[in-house]
């Protein structure tokens, strides 16, 4: 992922290198912080539900391999989904919208259509 560059105006720069020696320096570290705290929360959120997960049957030991285990899961959403969860529409199988439904407790019933399903969704 590429980080869009922002543009210091000349006070912001001369404030910043005011305090700091190289601001490309502490940018990056800022950044590199900010992903290992949120590796590490990621990480305690994650492993007490693949311990719980009676189909998991191997967590790899590295960090980044576990990670990539977490984001594949369809139980997985981001920051931006969970804040702003997609709705299903009739681009989404059956079984997506099922388990949408399963995760909003919205009741259904194992026959009910695609269609069936959607309209449920609205009414709730």
């Amino acid at each position: 992922m590429d980080i869009e560059k922002r543009i210091l105006t000349a006070t912001e720069e001369s404030v910043l290198k005011n305090d700091l020696i190289d601001v490309q320096d502490w940018v990056d570290k800022a950044i590199d912080g900010k992903v290992n705290n949120c590796k590490k929360r990621m990480i305690a959120e994650w492993l007490p539900k693949l311990y719980a997960d009676e189909s998991v049957t191997q967590i790899p030991a590295n960090e980044d391999d576990m990670i990539a285990l977490v984001v594949a899961r369809a139980d997985y959403s981001n920051r931006a989904d969970r804040d702003n969860p997609p709705v299903p529409d009739s681009s989404w199988t059956k079984a997506d919208i099922q388990a949408y439904m399963d995760t909003h407790s919205i009741a259904y019933s194992a026959g009910d259509s695609k269609s069936a399903l959607l309209t449920k969704i609205e009414e709730a």
